[in-house]
């Protein structure tokens, strides 16, 4: 029994460690890597669509800035898929941190498993 929960344990702490070290990876995939991601076309794109990134510039009175989007496109249409991006980017996250938690807290308790004895 506890050597099963010492697996399960090292298990759940490998699981949580690749979550949590995927999201900086996912994020620079998107940044610069598009092509990388083409496995995430299923779940963000409509079908038929690719995943690529589209830049905008913007101009206004403080300067000009650039924007940058992460979009599905067939060639003569483009959706704006950002906001499914940083869902998948966070839930990673925060899915990482909770298999974390679960880790800490299915730990070896701190109490000696030796009964004290009364001395009379």
């Amino acid at each position: 029994m506890a050597k099963s929960t010492f697996v399960l344990r090292k298990i759940l702490l490998i699981f949580s460690l690749l979550s949590i070290l995927m999201c900086p990876l996912l994020y620079i995939a998107g940044e610069f890597f598009t092509n990388s991601l083409s496995f995430l076309e299923p779940v963000v794109c409509p079908s038929g669509m690719q995943l690529g990134r589209t830049t905008e510039s913007i101009s206004n009175p403080q300067g000009n800035a650039t924007a940058s989007y992460m979009v599905c496109t067939d060639g003569n249409e483009e959706v704006n898929v950002t906001g499914k991006m940083l869902v998948i980017l966070f839930g990673v996250a925060i899915l990482g941190l909770v298999l974390l938690v679960t880790w800490a807290l299915t730990g070896p308790s701190k109490k000696p498993d030796v009964p004290k004895f009364k001395m009379e």
